[in-house]
């Protein structure tokens, strides 16, 4: 007795013809769908944008009416808006992969190792073992080499891991789109667990610069094990040289290291901080890397359709 195909998507038994599209089959509802004019991977991005922006400006608006928060309640505060920002890009991410969502437990898989890697090797290498805080402050040009060499590479890798090691070898990664839609979950739980770490160890911060730090360093490590994932999947379904996925790790931490320069060290000007200023960069960066990212979505998208047939 023969297997019926069933559709990828909603796993409805299917008879000849059967559409699919790079080997997966689907139902006529589903491949209408996928194949259906695409609003825009820009105007998604814009929306997820603007209504992080809404959310960070309603917070900051609320905490100037509220009296001045300490201890417990500003760090359950800060718990609060460390996760938000990291649930909204999480689901923008994950609709993005139209033509057959991942399995959510592959995404929470991903995510955890990324978290967990970050602090039971990230922070502590960091922290412990390098002790960059200790050295890395010395001058502008140290600082920048500490972001980039350690911080950056360090949880660039971890991200890389999170996803080598789960789901790169499995059938579940079997597209391009894959590999953006998983990098990002890595990057997601890094940035998860870098931000839990700021508002417990800084006791809590202001809501105001503090929501926008939070929602941009979310954006940021997103983007950057975006890109890296994009370099993972090219190399896993077409030709590429040894040093492809080499190269995509390090241009990835060599953007999160110089974003995690800009956050913190160009806000300081002698014994003052601007922390505006030093987000904003850092907002620049996250932006420019996420603008790349959605035109990456787009090409891969566009290549796996273009692998149409039917049987």
């Amino acid at each position: 007795m023969t297997n019926q195909p069933v559709c990828c998507v909603c796993g409805t038994p299917l008879t000849p013809p059967i559409s699919t599209i790079h080997g997966r089959a689907y139902c006529a509802h589903h491949f209408a769908l996928v194949n259906r004019p695409s609003p825009s991977f820009w105007r998604a991005g814009l929306v997820e944008i603007l209504g992080i922006v809404a959310l960070c400006a309603l917070i900051a608006l609320v905490a100037n009416f509220l009296p001045p928060l300490n201890g417990t309640p500003l760090i359950i505060a800060g718990l609060v808006i460390a996760l938000l920002p990291t649930i909204l890009w999480l689901v923008f991410f994950y609709q993005q992969d139209r033509l057959e969502p991942e399995p959510k437990t592959s995404v929470l898989l991903v995510f955890l190792l990324a978290l967990l890697l970050a602090d039971v090797l990230g922070v502590r290498l960091v922290r412990d073992w390098l002790r960059v805080a200790d050295w890395g402050t010395q001058d502008t040009f140290t600082s920048l080499l500490a972001s980039t060499l350690v911080l950056g590479f360090t949880y660039q890798i971890i991200a890389f891991l999170a996803v080598r090691l789960t789901v790169y070898t499995t059938p579940e990664f079997d597209e391009r789109m894959d590999g953006i839609v998983y990098g990002t979950v890595a990057g997601l739980g890094v940035a998860t667990l870098l931000n839990l770490r700021y508002i417990i160890d800084n006791g809590g911060v202001a809501l105001g610069p503090g929501v926008v730090r939070v929602a941009t360093t979310t954006l940021a490590m997103a983007s950057f094990s975006g890109l890296m994932g994009y370099f993972m999947a090219e190399a896993k379904f077409d030709t590429k040289p040894v040093w492809w996925v080499p190269a995509g790790v390090a241009l990835a931490a060599t953007l999160n290291g110089l974003f995690s320069w800009l956050i913190v060290e160009v806000s300081s000007t002698g014994l003052t901080v601007d922390p505006w200023r030093s987000l904003l960069l850092g907002l620049v960066v996250a932006l420019a890397v996420f603008a790349v990212l959605v035109v990456l979505m787009r090409r891969v998208t566009t290549v796996t359709l273009a692998r149409k047939e039917q049987v």
